[in-house]
């Protein structure tokens, strides 16, 4: 089954030129006109992901990002014609996955949202692969850490807990090498596609984000640490 695309546009025009140009490209489409609408579409019909205009009236954008990426792990595209670095970082910090600045590219915004999905591992999106056993990966242990990479499920001494797609790629990546450093580049790579033009800093926001989920005390990391220079790693030591 193709993938379920919400997509949060109070302009109606645009809303529906994004939802026909994506239909036509093999995803399932359905919208929403305001945040209200847009909370209801996913908490009754979970869409795989959301794309999520910034600039809604009443119930605006970061709101709605806020209250679906702390109950739920759908992954969100937020697009806005915002495009100031803080914004971009305030849009990061709701946990967001990626972000688009109006005007954008329609097939760019359809790369994203299917880089995406593949790396969120979600049966049915645009180019995915199923059927291949061979890509199937063995779980990722760090201390208590235990990542499933097929799965994408993740777990801190035993109790599961809920990453966001961008989130479980950059954990995963620094959890394949426990004690290894990783600079925000190298952590960029992993969920930013290399024609996609990323911003350093936005690795700052993710880690704030997982080690509010993964650590007892993301104040003091035991298990997600700063490097100072150079940038973050993952342990493998108990907490």
């Amino acid at each position: 089954m193709s993938a379920h695309v919400l997509i949060v546009e109070d302009e109606p025009e645009l809303n529906r030129m994004i939802g026909d140009f994506l239909a036509a490209h093999g995803y399932r489409v359905s919208s929403a006109l305001d945040g209200a609408a847009a909370l209801r579409a996913v908490f009754e019909h979970p869409p795989d992901i959301v794309v999520l205009d910034l600039n809604l009236p009443a119930l605006g954008g970061l709101e709605v990002a806020r209250t679906i990426t702390s109950q739920t792990d759908i992954p969100i595209v937020v697009t806005t014609a915002r495009g100031e670095e803080e914004d971009r970082l305030e849009g990061f910090r709701t946990g967001v996955d990626d972000y688009l600045v109006k005007p954008f590219s329609l097939p760019e915004l359809a790369a994203r949202i299917d880089a995406i999905l593949r790396r969120a591992a979600r049966p049915g999106g645009a180019g995915s692969r199923g059927g291949d056993d061979a890509g199937v990966e063995p779980p990722l242990v760090a201390g208590p850490l235990r990542l499933d990479p097929s799965r994408r499920e993740s777990f801190v001494s035993g109790q599961a807990v809920a990453l966001t797609a961008v989130q479980f790629a950059i954990l995963a990546r620094m959890a394949k090498s426990p004690g290894r450093v990783f600079t925000r580049l190298q952590l960029l790579e992993s969920f930013q596609d290399h024609a996609f033009d990323g911003y350093e800093r936005t690795i700052d926001v993710h880690i704030k984000n997982i080690r509010k989920r993964i650590e007892i005390d993301p104040r003091a990391p035991r298990i997600l640490e700063t490097v100072r220079g150079v940038g973050y790693r993952v342990v493998d030591r108990p907490t």
